[in-house]
């Protein structure tokens, strides 16, 4: 399974927003000593092995969130306020667009990953979103793959916060995904 580099450039920016261009060039220096695919610039279409970008990503989280994997949540969250914000997607989506957002996430997870899926299946007001496939299961993926779902649902609803469950997660041990999400009516 692969990475695209759109997903190492989305912790690139928001390292360098909140933690500065100098923190972020000395911890990359230190990741391209670990891992070579690091030293080579990253393109958005570059693709990187997952063990590499799970190890970059746990360093990321050790270095600037003192390891907590709930910061992999608001990875997610800060992306995908940047996305619809400013990013890739502003155009595509506009206010209470939320639930035609929540049927284009898979597209999301094809975008980032060479391997999985993410299914999106909403009934009335009930969105229930599940990753399967995996062969690598990690924390990273539920966390921040959900998290930029709950943070597009929140940005675009326009609501402080889109109430969910998990029925299921690589957190908890299980080999797949399943959060289900309650939309606004």
């Amino acid at each position: 399974m692969d990475v695209k580099g759109v997903a190492f450039l989305a912790r690139q920016t928001m390292a360098v927003q909140a933690f500065g261009e100098a923190a972020w060039k000395s911890f990359l220096a230190e990741q391209a000593k670990r891992d070579p695919v690091f030293a080579q610039p990253i393109m958005p279409v570059t693709r990187i092995p997952a063990d590499s970008f799970l190890r970059f990503n746990e360093a990321l989280t050790q270095r600037f969130y003192a390891g907590d994997p709930k910061a992999y949540w608001q990875y997610g969250i800060k992306s995908a306020e940047y996305a619809l914000g400013q990013g890739q997607l502003k155009t595509m989506f506009g206010k209470d667009d939320f639930r035609r957002f929540a049927l284009f996430t898979p597209g999301i997870w094809k975008g980032y990953f060479t391997e999985g899926e993410l299914t999106a299946q909403l009934q009335g007001t009930q969105l229930d979103l599940r990753i399967t496939g995996v062969p690598r299961p990690h924390v990273y993926f539920e966390l921040a793959v959900m998290g930029f779902a709950a943070g597009g649902l929140t940005y675009l609803s326009g609501r402080k916060e889109i109430p969910h469950e998990v029925l299921k997660g690589f957190s908890k041990g299980d080999l797949e995904v399943l959060y289900r999400f309650t939309l606004p009516a």
